[in-house]
């Protein structure tokens, strides 16, 4: 199976889509766009800087414990 995300926001786009719908092999799943808010939360994102304090936190450690 291939996953091929397309975003409608062209003529040409739209086109595409609904040719890719007439396929009789082809299964077009067609999802509403989230909010950043709503797609960070689904991955469990957090913001850079709390990223950036965990990798700075495991570096430390890491040289800790090796030096």
């Amino acid at each position: 199976m291939t996953t091929i995300i397309i975003e409608e926001n062209s003529l040409q786009a739209k086109q595409l889509v609904e040719y890719i719908k007439t396929l009789p092999y082809v299964t077009v799943i067609e999802e509403k766009k989230k909010s950043f808010r709503e797609a960070a939360e689904e991955c469990n994102a957090v913001p850079v800087s709390t990223f950036v304090g965990e990798l700075h936190r495991q570096i430390d450690e890491h040289f800790d414990k090796n030096v």
